[in-house]
């Protein structure tokens, strides 16, 4: 695999499927602050989970979401960081339609809706981060095309090939994806794929600043993993960059590794897209995965509800 690419779109050029494309000016009908008043007032008394990271221990805990983003996102740090990322409390509010309607046309044409509702990625995940905040070193489930737009904020990317020389250097940890036994993230009874996530923290040490500059123009440059932990994490492929700025989203290929460093408090939404342009390495996924027969170029020619379908009924009854 060559070095990874990047494009800003034009908004008249296709969006290529193997590329990291930019989208600038993007989700302008959706305020801030209108985005930020909704939550609060629709589902601020509601539980959800935060990840902390304080001097390199990773913790999950609980509180209201009007505690986590009025009180402990301001006060978040490089040493002491919060991060939100939540896919049911935004389903409790009326945002899901806004941020849709909201939503560039590509982003709107999405075949999971065909999928059995079990199986159904949901639409949206809130995410909102701290000062220093840092999502985990990942691959999405399934091989689907994703998409972040920051409302708000700052946030730094890396992303990586998904190779044997970076699987050697991020050893990866599986995340199934499927029906469970209580829902999402519970026991798997059925599953149709996997993502990857890795412990290695590509954000884990300042190597230029002592404190996090949210001016800093290339943020992403200022930080190297904990190499004394993960040695191995040395053995990388370099990485493709990216600073994404408020008013940007990004849509990406998920089976690039990835992950995020927020450089100033942020909010912003992330879901994922598939379409006939990703149908067949989402499908193929699924197929390789489950040990099913592989298609045939008359097989994947088919009306794309259909080929979901045969796909996800033959994958079914695998287990």
């Amino acid at each position: 695999m060559g070095a990874l690419s990047k494009q800003i779109w034009s908004g008249t050029a296709p969006i290529a499927k193997d590329c990291l494309t930019v989208l600038t000016n993007s989700f302008q009908q959706l305020p801030v602050s209108s985005c930020r008043e909704m939550l609060l007032e629709q589902a601020g008394s509601r539980q959800v989970e935060y990840k902390r990271v304080a001097q390199g221990e990773v913790g999950i805990a609980a509180a209201t979401l009007t505690h986590v983003m009025c009180e402990l996102l301001p006060t978040s740090c490089h040493e002491s960081s919060v991060l939100l990322m939540d896919e049911n409390v935004v389903a409790a509010t009326s945002l899901v339609d806004a941020v849709l309607e909201a939503a560039p046309p590509y982003l709107r044409d999405d075949l999971f809706g065909e999928f059995p509702r079990m199986l159904q990625p949901s639409q949206l995940c809130l995410v909102a981060g701290g000062r220093g905040a840092r999502s985990d070193l990942h691959i999405d489930p399934l091989s689907w095309t994703g998409w972040n737009c920051l409302l708000e904020g700052r946030k730094a990317w890396r992303f990586y090939p998904d190779t044997p020389q970076n699987t050697e250097a991020f050893r990866p940890l599986g995340r199934p994806f499927g029906i469970g036994k209580g829902g999402a993230g519970s026991a798997q009874l059925c599953t149709i794929g996997t993502g990857w996530r890795s412990e290695v923290d590509l954000f884990a040490q300042l190597t230029t600043h002592s404190r996090l500059n949210d001016k800093v123009p290339d943020g992403s440059a200022s930080f190297q993993a904990d190499f004394g932990r993960f040695p191995h994490a040395r053995g990388c492929t370099v990485c493709l960059d990216h600073v994404q700025e408020a008013g940007e989203t990004l849509i990406f290929p998920g089976h690039w590794w990835h992950q995020t460093y927020h450089l100033s408090p942020t909010l912003g939404f992330a879901g994922q897209v598939l379409n006939s342009e990703n149908l067949r390495q989402v499908l193929g996924h699924i197929i390789s995965w489950c040990g099913l027969e592989a298609r045939d170029e008359v097989a994947w020619g088919q009306e794309p509800r259909a080929l979901i379908a045969q796909v996800l009924g033959e994958a079914i009854d695998s287990f």
